[in-house]
C-alpha cells in the first residue's frame, strides 16, 4: 500500500488496514475505498473517494444593493421542481 517514508517505517510489516485503524487520521470511508482499490475494484473505489472527500462549503452570499426586493410577477413564488 502507498503510504510516506514514516508511515510506512511506522507500519512496518504489520497488517496495512489494522495499522490504518489505529491512526489518528483513520476514516472508515477511505479505508472502504483502500480496500475496493486493493481488490480491483477502481470505479467503487473512486465513488468511495468521492463520497469521503467533502465538498467545500459555499461562500457565504452577499446582499446586492442593487438588487430589489420586490418580487418579480414574471417569476413563479414557488420552484417548478420539488424533491421527491
Amino acid at each position: 500500500m502507498p503510504a510516506c517514508l514514516a508511515c510506512n517505517g511506522h507500519k512496518s510489516d504489520a497488517d496495512a488496514f489494522e495499522w490504518y485503524r489505529r491512526q489518528r487520521f483513520y476514516d472508515p470511508r477511505r479505508a472502504m475505498a483502500i480496500r475496493a482499490w486493493m481488490e480491483g475494484d477502481l470505479r467503487l473505489a473512486m465513488r468511495l473517494l468521492q463520497w469521503a472527500t467533502p465538498a467545500e462549503p459555499a461562500p457565504p452570499a452577499r446582499s446586492n444593493p442593487r438588487r430589489s426586493s420586490v418580487p418579480n410577477p414574471l417569476l413563479p413564488a414557488q420552484p417548478l421542481w420539488q424533491a421527491a
